[in-house]
């Protein structure tokens, strides 16, 4: 596989009535949707072919063939693949942008309202070219809206504007990210930024009303949870762009991958200790999880467990639907947790 291009992959649409791919890609501030139409290929059989090809091999559900001697092949993911396929006839385009500056300040609204430019591909004889497209056209909207009735009650926790928290980027950058995660609150105070998609009404909902109870309960902080810190709100738009939770320094790691390995058994029963007193906790406070289950436990680098995402749901496997929601949800899932970490590896 050839070096990779200097871009962010971004997310791909697709629809289960065509082979019709949006792709979207980042290059250093500008964010390049690339639609991608099947009808532009027919009059090549070769690239139609190698379209629907990398369209197949990209699909979640699609599994590659193990090769002979498969330990000792790198694995190459399929839609880097595609991407590199269809991006290479944009690399001169890519190469006359102006890479980010590292000396200038970046913000929330720099990484969520990108200038956005809209291309598709077209066949010029043998090969593919770019042809620009209008960039209005169906242009998502960032953030949830949440209807009259739901509204955010800014007198429990301060409101920020997207230009109010900072990132730092890193030295090896090549573009704004995405789904920023640490950020900093004008510049200062650390915390975790979720992002939120506008179809998240009924969750967002739900997690700002559980957070206002925890922080109306004053828990202390032997119960190892996520805290609302504050909230990113648009101005133009009034749509909550995302939440701007407690830190929890973990490195990526849940509890679903820890605690493999040998001498790991007194950590196992520190993490059930802990996720059990503060579901208690929460429980006494007539406070909910809900999602119970071990990726939504962070276990940070000083091998603390932490309860996170109050959003709501249930995971099938580690809380029954009829319990969704609920505290006999929470004590299944409780139960379930317990029962995974006792079956690992030592």
């Amino acid at each position: 596989m050839a070096q990779r291009p200097v871009y962010e992959i971004g997310t791909t649409g697709s629809s289960i009535h065509n082979t019709d791919v949006e792709l979207n890609v980042f290059v250093s501030d500008i964010h390049f949707r690339i639609d991608l139409f099947t009808a532009n290929f027919e009059c090549n059989p070769r690239l139609l072919k190698e379209y629907l090809l990398h369209v197949e091999h990209s699909d979640p559900e699609y599994i590659p063939p193990l090769p002979e001697n498969s330990y000792d092949i790198e694995f190459v993911d399929p839609l880097e693949e595609f991407y590199e396929w269809a991006t290479k006839p944009f690399l001169p385009l890519f190469r006359e942008i102006r890479p980010l500056d590292c000396k200038r300040l970046y913000t929330l609204q720099d990484c969520l309202f990108p200038k956005q430019v809209r291309y598709t591909l077209q066949l010029a004889g043998d090969e593919l070219v770019p042809v620009p497209l209008d960039a209005t056209v169906d242009r998502a909207p960032v953030g949830v809206l949440l209807p009259p009735a739901k509204k955010l009650d800014s007198s429990i926790f301060p409101v920020y504007r997207p230009s109010d928290i900072h990132i730092r980027l890193s030295d090896d950058a090549v573009a704004l990210p995405t789904r920023p995660g640490k950020v900093y609150i004008k510049g200062q105070d650390v915390c975790f930024f979720k992002k939120l998609q506008p179809s998240d009404i009924s969750m967002t909902h739900r997690e700002l009303s559980t957070y206002a109870k925890i922080h109306a309960a004053e828990l202390k902080e032997d119960v190892r949870t996520s805290r609302l810190l504050g909230v990113v709100e648009d101005e133009g738009t009034s749509r909550i762009a995302g939440f701007l939770l407690s830190y929890i320094d973990c490195e990526n790691k849940t509890l679903l991958y820890s605690g493999w390995g040998p001498n790991q058994t007194s950590l196992r029963e520190k993490w059930i200790q802990q996720i059990t007193h503060s579901i208690h906790e929460l429980h006494a406070h007539q406070i909910v999880w809900g999602d119970a289950k071990p990726n939504n436990v962070l276990v940070d680098v000083l091998d603390d467990a932490y309860l996170v995402d109050f959003g709501g749901g249930y995971t099938n496997g580690w809380v029954d639907k009829e319990l969704v929601n609920t505290v006999e949800g929470d004590l299944q899932g409780l139960e379930r947790i317990a029962k995974y970490l006792s079956k690992v590896p030592a």
